[in-house]
């Protein structure tokens, strides 16, 4: 399946709705695993339907603010797997065409996508994202993560 970008709205809605997306992919999402050095499948593997929202903090107060997350839910069971902001200490590495890693705080996740153009599109929709939250270019470019991979 391809990815599905959607236009960010110029007035964010009132409350998390499911269209309220920068894009949305299917992919395996993963947890690295410090202690075994390896990226394990969250919350038992399957794929999942991962998307790049966009959320209003406190609508009553300011529409402005508003945050992103990286949020996933299992394709078979609606689980949500993954639920993830994307903070101003975010890290994203490409580091091959269907694999991508992000960490943040102490917590590192992955994705496998099940194309090179999902992995695309998602990585596109993270760097909207933060050049949102930061307000400049978010370096866009691949990084070599000899530490995480």
């Amino acid at each position: 399946m391809r990815a599905v970008p959607s236009p960010v709205p110029t007035k964010p809605p009132m409350r998390f709705s499911v269209g309220n997306y920068l894009v949305r992919v299917r992919a395996q999402v993963m947890m690295r695993d410090d202690s075994t050095g390896l990226w394990v499948p969250m919350g038992g593997g399957g794929l999942s339907n991962v998307s790049v929202r966009k959320r209003v903090i406190q609508p009553d107060l300011d529409d402005s603010k508003h945050e992103y997350l990286i949020y996933g839910k299992r394709i078979s069971d609606q689980t949500v797997v993954l639920s993830c902001t994307i903070k101003k200490d975010f890290e994203y590495y490409k580091v091959m065409p269907t694999f991508h890693h992000w960490k943040t705080g102490d917590m590192k996740f992955g994705l496998t996508f099940q194309t090179a153009a999902d992995a695309r599109a998602f990585d596109n929709g993270v760097c909207m994202a933060f050049d949102d939250l930061v307000e400049e270019p978010f370096q866009c470019e691949p990084k070599h993560a000899n530490a995480y991979t």
